[in-house]
């Protein structure tokens, strides 16, 4: 049986393995025995590089890649807003440390071809394969075929104002409506269909939607673009997706027996408690406080298992509490409900059949 454990977003800034910390050391030993750990690493790993003109960049030291691979961690994706900023020679120093410390990444390379390669694994007689891409890039992050860069899908936004109701209401937010680039999403599925036919469980790691509190309360807090990029990536072969962008909780959707995690929030975040950060950026007068609340310390890990190719055999969703550091714990009673609670809530519309069990969610995985 292969067992496979995704994270949401982590972003260290010191050591986080083999420590006397009763949340990590447990993780640790979870990701350790497991078959395969698939994280998003949320920031670029280098001393070097210029600071990309951007609202927020985030970096740490190359030699951090160590702790990853000593943590459990067999597969990171780079493909999300702050791989590259630090420029080139960040994301290239962020590879190379990878490889250094025998972790495998997936989502950028020196060109288009190479960002949307697959990194293919094998774990007894299945052989897995991990994509990564993209939709929130930094202006020139989005490599091509003549550029080094993230494997990314773009999204058009159109912003819409009721005259109407804004005099009525002056000062409100406009309505966003968004939509994939053409074309990009057939690359992406083109690259899953691609890896499938190599492999007998395809799973991606997604960076999309919007942080939370960045979209008006009126709105859904998924992007209109996510749900048929989704079902885009599964019919050409996916069998699970694992989201995170928004540092907070979203719900769970069950497609063509695939699971899609739409965000699993932080999981090692160890800026959470700053209060606003440096902004590369002075105007607009942006707040931070909606990535600096509660929920944000909700996450959740993904659990999956196969014992043959193609869609899991089952699912689970394990909450996370990130404590006042920034680290994953194991998730209190209060803290279980608030995050179990919400993904319940948020997963109401998808039709998912969820359960409870001791430690979190079992997922119905029957469309």
């Amino acid at each position: 049986m292969l067992s496979l454990y995704a994270t949401g977003d982590l972003m260290l800034q010191r050591p986080v393995a083999d420590l006397e910390h009763p949340g990590l050391r447990g993780w640790q030993e979870r990701f350790q025995a497991a078959s395969l750990v698939f994280t998003n690493l949320e920031l670029a790993l280098t001393s070097r590089g210029e600071r990309a003109d951007k609202l927020v960049n985030l970096r740490a030291d190359p030699e951090l890649a160590r702790e990853l691979s000593r943590f459990g961690i067999d597969v990171a994706t780079l493909a999300n807003n702050h791989a590259m900023d630090y420029g080139l020679t960040g994301l290239r120093d962020t590879l190379a440390a990878c490889e250094a410390a025998g972790v495998h990444t997936v989502g950028a390379g020196e060109d288009a071809a190479a960002a949307a390669r697959p990194q293919i694994l094998c774990r007894g007689d299945l052989r897995v394969a991990f994509l990564g891409f993209a939709t929130t890039l930094a202006l020139g992050a989005s490599a091509a075929p003549d550029r080094p860069g993230l494997a990314g899908i773009r999204v058009v936004s159109r912003y819409v104002v009721d005259p109407v109701t804004v005099d009525e209401n002056p000062g409100i937010a406009p309505y966003v409506e968004t939509q994939l680039m053409p074309g990009d999403a057939d690359l992406a599925a083109l690259a899953v269909t691609r890896a499938k036919e190599a492999a007998d469980v395809v799973v991606v790691g997604m960076h999309w939607g919007v942080p939370h509190g960045w979209t008006a309360a009126f709105q859904s807090e998924l992007a209109d673009y996510q749900q048929p990029l989704a079902h885009r990536l599964i019919d050409a072969g996916a069998d699970a997706i694992f989201g995170h962008h928004p540092h907070v909780l979203h719900g769970i959707e069950v497609y063509r027996g695939r699971p899609i995690f739409y965000s699993l929030g932080n999981f090692v975040f160890h800026s959470i408690t700053r209060a606003q950060p440096a902004l590369g950026r002075p105007y607009p007068f942006y707040s931070w406080r909606s990535l600096r609340s509660e929920l944000n310390h909700l996450g959740g890990v993904a659990r999956l298992a196969w014992d043959k190719a193609g869609g899991p055999q089952s699912a689970e969703f394990l909450p996370v509490w990130l404590d006042a550091a920034g680290d994953a714990c194991p998730a209190g009673a209060a803290q279980a409900e608030a995050a179990l609670s919400r993904v319940e809530m948020l997963s109401e519309p998808f039709g998912s059949a969820l359960s409870r069990t001791g430690e979190g969610l079992r997922i119905a995985l029957e469309d």
